[in-house]
């Protein structure tokens, strides 16, 4: 009777590319292949999201993909279901509940003016498109590896210097301002990410064409409002997300209007490379710039806060180990291991299932498998009882 032999390699493959899928992928996949289809901020192309009433819920100069969530400035989560050349549709889902009991909390905490990070670190900060300007201010929307982007950027740097915290920024310019910038960019990010930074952030501006969208007055002075991004095709997604609604809930407490919402796009922008990495669109090509600067100064004050307190969120038994031992509890964290074990199981049990040749077969197996590890894990306890009856025999 001749036994059949199978050939594993083929699961051998699959298994490997479910558990480990940046090696098998590579570093192109998390950049240039999922960013391909992206042409953000270009001010050639803009995009209009309406919800189920058709009711305006926002704007930005991005391709938008089924699938792609919104939480607007008013804490509304939104799905995006159909797009139509330049426009899109959004399904409510509802006020989103996770970012509502970060409001909670840092409602019942009271932080001093002064509070800092109790985990001292650094924030990084880069562009990877160096060519956005403000037109009302530079002259010109784009200026290639110059823009006005620089100055928000620096006055962000300045600002978070200014409060004590350790600022590396990187001004390498990533043009051509295309596809692969994400690409060009990460070699940036990795390198700051050698830093060990606590955080690290990509700091744009939107290209819709109405300065009023972004325009807004906090006491009293005018501002342009700041969009939080985050790419929904990267493992460390629900981790960026949950770093978002903090940020959102802290700045929604001390400047009001300042966040216009959340968008998680389809994209990675470099975010798998740490949990709280973060993209940010500070105001549009036709806001003047120092309003832009104005905006991201008050942005600024969230930042040490939020990565100060994080260790103090609730579950977290009021421990200081700095933002990655809070984002390593977070759910998102937790549901990236249970989906790993779940698809290892599954793959296990094929893999018995061929082996054996049947269900039945592989019951059989997998008892036997079962009783055999039991009685071999009861074996030495037993030689041990032995040994020590011959020695009560001995000392007798």
């Amino acid at each position: 009777m001749k036994i059949r032999t199978i050939n594993f390699l083929p699961l051998l493959v699959i298994l490997l590319i479910l558990l480990f899928p940046l090696p098998v992928y590579g570093e192109r996949y998390f950049t240039s292949e999922l960013n391909s289809e992206l042409a953000e901020h270009s001010g050639n192309f803009y995009i209009t999201i309406y919800d189920e009433n058709g009711r305006v819920l926002d704007k930005m100069a991005r391709k938008v993909a089924i699938g792609d969530e919104i939480i607007t400035e008013d804490d509304r989560h939104y799905k995006i279901t159909r797009v139509d050349h330049e426009r899109a549709y959004a399904r409510y889902l509802g006020e989103d509940q996770i970012l509502l009991g970060y409001k909670e909390y840092f409602e019942r905490v009271v932080l001093p003016a002064g509070a800092m990070p109790k985990k001292k670190g650094i924030v990084a900060m880069y562009h990877t498109h160096s060519d956005e300007a403000y037109q009302p201010s530079d002259g010109k929307a784009n200026i290639p590896a110059r823009g006005g982007i620089y100055k928000v950027g620096a006055a962000l740097a300045d600002k978070l210097s200014r409060m004590g915290v350790k600022v590396a920024y990187d001004r390498t310019p990533h043009d051509p301002h295309d596809a692969n910038a994400y690409h060009r960019s990460r070699r940036t990010a990795v390198r700051l990410m050698k830093k060990r930074p606590i955080a690290i952030l990509d700091v744009h501006r939107d290209a819709v064409p109405d300065p009023d969208f972004y325009e807004k007055n906090i006491q009293g002075q005018k501002v342009t409002k700041i969009r939080l991004v985050v790419g929904r095709q990267n493992p460390q997604m629900a981790a960026n997300l949950d770093f978002a609604r903090k940020m959102k809930a802290y700045v929604d407490k001390t400047h009001p209007g300042l966040i216009k919402g959340i968008y998680i796009g389809k994209g990675n922008y470099n975010q798998d490379l740490m949990p709280t990495a973060l993209l940010i669109e500070v105001g549009t090509h036709t806001n003047k710039r120092y309003e832009a600067e104005k905006g991201v100064r008050l942005f600024a004050d969230a930042v040490p806060k939020v990565l100060g307190v994080a260790t103090s969120m609730p579950g977290t038994q009021g421990t200081t180990q700095g933002v990655r031992s809070d984002v390593a509890k977070s759910p998102g964290a937790w549901r990236n291991f249970f989906i790993v074990l779940i698809a290892a199981l599954i793959l296990g049990g094929a893999f018995l299932l061929i082996s054996a040749g049947s269900i039945s077969g592989a019951k059989e197996r997998l008892g036997s498998f079962i009783s055999r590890e039991v009685t071999s894990s009861m074996l030495p306890r037993r030689k041990e009882g032995k040994k020590e009856e011959q020695k009560d025999e001995e000392t007798k």
